[in-house]
C-alpha cells in the first residue's frame, strides 16, 4: 500500500503514528540485534544428537517408544479442513505440516475420536488456535482453549476460549478427560513447568491423559531467548542461555536434557501418582515437509 493510499484510508495523524511506530520497532530490533552480536547462537539438535539423547535417556532407565503413525490417516486429517487455509502461514508456509501433525498426533494419543459430549478436552496455551472451535462443531466435544494471553477478537465471544493461567485453572478436580500442549510447554518459565504438572494431576480424571508435543530436548540443559530478552534473566539460571535471531517475542524457550527431564519432570510426575510414556516419532519425513517434532510425552492419571 502506498503512503498516499495509507493517508487516504487512515487519515494523516493515524498514518503518522503508524509510520512512527514501525520506525521505532525497526530501530529497537536493530539495536537488540547489535546488542547480542557476540552472544552464542542456538542450534537445534542434529539427527546424531537426537540419537545421543535417546541413549542418555535409556541409560537413566527412561524407555523411548518407537512411534510411526499411519501416513494415510494423517493425509485424511489434512484433507478434512480442520484449520483455515491461512493458518500459520498457509499450506505453502514452512510449518503447515508440522502444526497439523502436532494436533493430529495429540488427538490420536488422547483418543479424541471416541470422546463423548461428557468428556472434557483442554487445549492448553492455545493462543488463538481454531482447533477447539473445530472440535466442538464437528465432534460435539466439550472442548476448551486456555491461554494466559488475552483472547483474540475472532474467538473472544466464545465462552470455550478462556484467558487463564495453565498452572491454576478454573476446571474442577478430576473433571478433564484429556489435555494437550502443542509447541508450548517449553515456554513455561520459572517453575511453571513443574506447577503445570501438579495442575494436570488435579484436574484430570482417573484414566485421563495429558500430551505434550514436541517435547524439546537437547544434549545440555539450555534455553534460547530472542534478542530483546536475551541476558535479562528469563531463562532458568541452571540452563545455558543462547540467542535466536531469526524471530522476536520469546523470553525463554526451555530445552531439557536427559538428566533434567528425568529429575525435573518425570520424577515429579511419578510423585503425583501419574505414569508417563515417552515416544519418538520415527517417520516424520513421510508425514510432510519440515516436520521437526521428534519426542512426544504422555502423562496418564
Amino acid at each position: 500500500m502506498s503512503l498516499v493510499e495509507r493517508i487516504r484510508r487512515r487519515g494523516l495523524l493515524n498514518t503518522a503514528r503508524l509510520v512512527a511506530g514501525q520506525a521505532s520497532t525497526r530501530f529497537q530490533r536493530a539495536y537488540h540485534l547489535w546488542r547480542v552480536r557476540n552472544a552464542p547462537r542456538y542450534a537445534n539438535p542434529t539427527a546424531e544428537e537426537l540419537q545421543a539423547i535417546e541413549r542418555d535417556l535409556t541409560a537413566l532407565g527412561v524407555k523411548v517408544h518407537d512411534y510411526a503413525p499411519a501416513v494415510q490417516a494423517f493425509a485424511a486429517f489434512q484433507a478434512a479442513g480442520y484449520f483455515p487455509a491461512d493458518y500459520h502461514g498457509g499450506r505453502e508456509g514452512p510449518v503447515w505440516d508440522e502444526k497439523l501433525v502436532e494436533h493430529w498426533i495429540a488427538a490420536e494419543c488422547l483418543g479424541l475420536r471416541v470422546y463423548s459430549p461428557a468428556d472434557v478436552y483442554v487445549d492448553v496455551a492455545a493462543g488463538n488456535s481454531p482447533w477447539v472451535q473445530a472440535l466442538r462443531q464437528r465432534h460435539d466435544i466439550a472442548a476448551f482453549a486456555i491461554d494466559r494471553s488475552e483472547i483474540g477478537e475472532a474467538f473472544r465471544m466464545h465462552a470455550c476460549y478462556r484467558c487463564e493461567d495453565a498452572t491454576s485453572t478454573s476446571f474442577g478436580d478430576a473433571s478433564v478427560t484429556g489435555a494437550s500442549l502443542h509447541c508450548a510447554y517449553e515456554m513455561f518459565g520459572g517453575d511453571d513447568d513443574v506447577r503445570r504438572l501438579g495442575e494436570a494431576a488435579r484436574i484430570l480424571k482417573p484414566g485421563g491423559k495429558l500430551v505434550i508435543l514436541p517435547l524439546y530436548l537437547h544434549t545440555e540443559y539450555c534455553a534460547y531467548a530472542t534478542p530483546e530478552y536475551y541476558g535479562k534473566g528469563h531463562a532458568d539460571p541452571a540452563a545455558t542461555e543462547y540467542v535466536r535471531t531469526d524471530c522476536f517475542g520469546i523470553p525463554a524457550s526451555r530445552k531439557y536434557y536427559a538428566g533434567t527431564l528425568k529429575s525435573r519432570v518425570l520424577d515429579t510426575v511419578e510423585g503425583l501418582d501419574m505414569t508417563y510414556r515417552l515416544l519418538a516419532l520415527r517417520n516424520a519425513s513421510e508425514l510432510g515437509k519440515n516436520i521437526y517434532c521428534h519426542f512426544i510425552l504422555e502423562f496418564s492419571k
